[in-house]
């Protein structure tokens, strides 16, 4: 089993490059907020007092998702952004409940320049999304250095993807770790 966790800032163009390397790979894609987004029923975001309980059980779906792909054997591409506390663990616990499995994490950091990413909040295909404006953009990732911090534990792929289409980074990406 293989898993493609590719992270990054705020529209980094994690999900489009995701869709584009399972459509590549034939691997199975978790899309991040799909994963996640019904806690929100019980534990709405407008309510700061919840958000523990949200985090928590979002971090164990995940794991725990990842970790029965790995026993079953399936391939797999998640996505990231680094945006809370405790990112990098969270990010350890994955790496290790794929590897308790045998499974092989591979890693993908998607740098675009701020100045490409702050473009891409406004982008069409982004309406609707969390972040969709430069404003909220910036609350997020002001004064947030895990929004652009590179995972140091382990060597991976770190692509910037300012002028590539999602076809070229999804290549860069099978080139890399020879999927």
């Amino acid at each position: 089993m293989k898993l493609i966790f590719i992270y990054g800032p705020p529209a980094a163009g994690k999900l489009t490059v995701a869709t584009e390397l399972a459509a590549i790979t034939g691997y199975k894609l978790v899309d991040n907020h799909k994963a996640t987004d019904f806690l929100e029923e019980v534990f709405p975001r407008s309510d700061a007092r919840l958000h523990p309980w949200r985090s928590k059980l979002g971090r164990k779906i995940r794991i725990d998702l990842v970790e029965a792909a790995a026993e079953a054997d399936i391939n797999l591409i998640i996505t990231f952004a680094p945006l809370s506390a405790g990112m990098f663990d969270f990010m350890r616990d994955i790496i290790q409940s794929v590897s308790r499995s045998n499974g092989k994490p591979c890693l993908v950091q998607l740098l675009p320049s701020q100045e490409v990413l702050k473009t891409r909040v406004l982008s069409e295909n982004r309406r609707g999304v969390k972040i969709d404006t430069v404003e909220r953009w910036h609350e997020l990732t002001d004064n947030n250095e895990g929004a652009f911090a590179t995972f140091p534990d382990m060597e991976h792929l770190v692509l910037n993807n300012s002028t590539l289409t999602q076809q070229q980074a999804a290549q860069a990406i099978v080139d890399y770790y020879r999927l």
